[in-house]
């Protein structure tokens, strides 16, 4: 049996309103938490495990504070190149925030709707949603009615996100994207933080931006089918391939842990961004590529994956973070 809790609060660097799952065994063992921030895109701001925190929520820079955790991305996961896209016989055009690119979605700093926690025999779970709708500003901007809900689930050294996409529209096709974007923290020297993608394909890009070619690992800049360490990385990539069966894993060698992203099959696309000198990395579950709309529209479906709703239909997918013992 599981012995779970919640309470909410206030986060201390930002004051920003946050929901706290805790649950651990009965006996005390596997004792795990977690953040959730509804008022800033439903963002997982801390997961921690038996005292160890693995993601980076904030970052205080020179001039800055920057809202890192694990972020949702949606209908535009990653680039969007020159802020606009064509599908079918629309346009859309977001506001560049990225040079002139548009990047991490219209979800991420958004609020959402939050539910009351409900504990289980297992852990507790709470769902939060948004919806884009007629007369409101993520409508304006997309506008197709479409609804997205996430439920996370914490479980003793597991927290696992529930999405399900619901096309409200009475007219037009939903084409989307959805990721999670998680910054996790470099614990212990960096040489000894080892991540694992196990991948089949990477993706061309020319200034982050992928060209639709599919490539061999061996013309990747890495090849992490093995673990490998990030010491030797500076990656901003996108790898395509990915099964459910072959998670991506990081390893913590200087504290003897390893993290493991399983993800249902539609997230087939991974994104490896590991910046030098920087206390966190990360690997990120994509259900598409960086760029999808546009590729769709060059007729690049497979390197793509973009998914498409007809009015009525949902569709439902998972990603799950678990801690272990190497």
């Amino acid at each position: 049996m599981v012995t779970s809790s919640y309470q909410r609060g206030r986060h201390g660097d930002t004051g920003w309103e946050v929901l706290t799952l805790s649950c651990a065994q009965d006996d005390g063992a596997g004792q795990t938490s977690a953040s959730l921030c509804p008022e800033k895109g439903s963002n997982l701001l801390s997961f921690q495990v038996e005292g160890t925190e693995y993601l980076l929520g904030v970052l205080q820079t020179a001039d800055q504070l920057r809202l890192l955790g694990a972020a949702v991305l949606y209908p535009t996961p990653n680039r969007v190149r020159n802020a606009r896209f064509r599908f079918g016989l629309r346009s859309f055009s977001f506001p560049p925030n990225n040079g002139p690119h548009f990047i991490h979605g219209l979800v991420r700093n958004v609020p959402w709707a939050c539910d009351e926690p409900m504990a289980t025999a297992e852990g507790i779970s709470v769902t939060t949603r948004i919806a884009m709708a007629p007369g409101d500003a993520l409508h304006e901007l997309f506008p197709i009615s479409n609804a997205l809900s996430l439920t996370l689930t914490l479980r003793p050294r597991v927290v696992r996100f529930d999405f399900t996409v619901q096309n409200d529209d009475p007219k037009w096709e939903l084409p989307f994207g959805l990721a999670i974007h998680p910054y996790f923290r470099v614990i212990g020297p960096r040489e000894s933080v080892r991540v694992q993608v196990p991948a089949k394909l990477w993706m061309e890009a020319v200034s982050l931006m992928p060209t639709g070619r599919m490539l061999d690992l061996s013309e990747a800049p890495a090849d992490l089918n093995a673990p490998t360490s990030l010491a030797s990385l500076d990656l901003d990539d996108v790898y395509w391939g990915m099964e459910t069966s072959k998670p991506m894993r990081i390893f913590y060698d200087d504290i003897g842990k390893v993290v493991t992203l399983t993800a249902s099959d539609l997230f087939t696309h991974a994104v490896a961004y590991t910046p030098p000198r920087q206390p966190y990395f990360c690997l990120e579950n994509q259900s598409c590529s960086t760029d999808a709309h546009n590729l769709h529209a060059q007729g690049l479906a497979r390197a793509a994956h973009l998914s498409i709703l007809e009015p009525g239909q949902s569709l439902s997918a998972w990603v799950e973070i678990a801690v272990g013992n190497q």
